[in-house]
């Protein structure tokens, strides 16, 4: 593939025109787009939410604990099992 068929393929692909769901946060606001657009949420489905990914949170961390532990434990058996083999 030659340079300039690399140019053309960025300069036709090139998305950065066609992103108008986020131009009111350049400050541009004479646009089309409305941006997307949300429903208020109420303060305890917040928390609620909030609440489900800690715990969602902990029960990934301890799941990773122990597979390390596992992991290390089994390396280091492995390990003394064949270093002090006779």
């Amino acid at each position: 593939m030659s340079i300039a068929a690399m140019v053309a393929s960025i300069k036709f692909n090139d998305r950065r025109n066609k992103r108008d769901a986020f131009s009111h946060l350049s400050g541009n606001t004479n646009t089309k787009s409305q941006g997307i657009k949300t429903e208020p949420v109420s303060q305890e489905t917040l928390a609620k939410i909030r609440k489900k990914m800690r715990k969602q949170n902990r029960v990934n961390t301890i799941k990773g604990v122990i597979i390390i532990s596992i992991s290390i434990a089994i390396t280091a058996w492995l390990f003394f099992r064949l270093t002090y083999r006779m």
